[in-house]
């Protein structure tokens, strides 16, 4: 999306009002899918301050994820602020701001930064997910397999009993260890 400063590089002080959507194309990140069924809103303002241009605005949208226990989707609402600096392309180069050329700029690319830095690096579908049995692949979250606990079994992953005390701690927390 493509936004016109025209008016507001007239005069330093001077500022507009940003209120758009931005349709996302899904894309792969880190080898997991981002989906975006919906356009992103952003509301925000623009301001001429000299040299740069200062964006403050809040981006809100819905994305979503795969879960990385159960490897199911599920939709995680997003929420976040951007405060960004636009300058010059002939202006000194800070690897923090954007440039524009022109009258314009593109705030899809923007926004894009702003929301990949935003993505959890931990992504989970619910707070007790149970993830995939890895014996058979199934989802604990929807069926209960009947597969032999290895560790009972094979005593080289059996636990050391004086680490019991941990895995009880956290087991009872749904927490990964």
């Amino acid at each position: 999306m493509v936004v016109d400063v025209s008016d507001i590089l007239k005069e330093i002080g001077a500022s507009k009002n940003v209120n758009c959507s931005i349709v996302l194309k899904d894309i792969t990140w880190q080898g997991e899918p981002l989906q975006f069924r919906k356009p992103l809103t952003i509301t925000g303002s623009l301001t001429n301050s000299g040299s740069i241009l200062l964006l403050n605005a809040n981006v809100r949208g819905t994305v979503i994820f795969q879960c990385g226990l159960c490897l199911e989707a599920y939709e995680q609402n997003l929420e976040f602020p951007i405060e960004a600096r636009l300058k010059k392309p002939s202006q000194k180069n800070n690897v923090d701001d954007f440039v524009y050329e022109g009258n314009e700029f593109d705030l899809s690319k923007i926004v894009w930064e702003f929301l990949l830095l935003e993505i959890p690096t931990r992504r989970c579908c619910q707070e007790n997910c149970k993830g995939l049995c890895p014996e058979c692949g199934a989802n604990r979250n929807k069926k209960t397999c009947h597969c032999i606990n290895i560790e009972e079994n094979d005593p080289d992953l059996a636990l050391d009993e004086r680490l019991q005390i941990l895995k009880d701690h956290f087991s009872t927390r749904g927490k990964e260890v």
